[in-house]
């Protein structure tokens, strides 16, 4: 399938593992430059690894951070200004029942599935809309 996206870059967060290295794989095979985000670097260095010997001619930066800190996606959005696509995908709500998870534990998750995509979206959507182009998925 032909998505039109060489030469354009995509910036995945949860980038190291399931569903955001996937949307990874896919993209890079289809041309697009990639910046993988997740939290752990040894993970990170595996998924770039991955996707290089299955998509050539493209470029795959990573970046390793805890989104749920704003600052770092201060830094990310600083870093990498020209982001044509942004794919919202780090975090996991905790599992178990209501009652077996602590307050602590919950606000952790928001901050990232919540907050943290929030953050992405004011970040990159500012520095889309100055450019005059790009899109945002969550």
């Amino acid at each position: 399938m032909d998505l039109k996206f060489p030469g354009k870059t995509a910036l995945i967060t949860g980038a190291s593992k399931g569903i955001g290295r996937a949307a990874a794989e896919c993209l890079a095979q289809e041309g697009c430059n990639v910046i993988l985000v997740s939290r752990t670097t040894v993970d990170l260095a595996a998924a770039n690894e991955s996707i290089a010997r299955k998509a050539d001619k493209v470029r795959i930066d990573t970046f390793a951070a805890d989104l749920s800190d704003s600052h770092s996606v201060d830094r990310l959005a600083a870093e990498f200004l020209h982001v044509d696509i942004l794919v919202n995908n780090a975090g996991a709500i905790p599992g178990g029942t209501l009652l077996d998870i602590d307050e602590r534990t919950w606000r952790r998750a928001w901050d990232l599935k919540v907050f943290g995509y929030i953050n992405m979206c004011r970040a990159f959507y500012a520095l889309m809309k100055a450019r005059g182009s790009g899109v945002s998925s969550t």
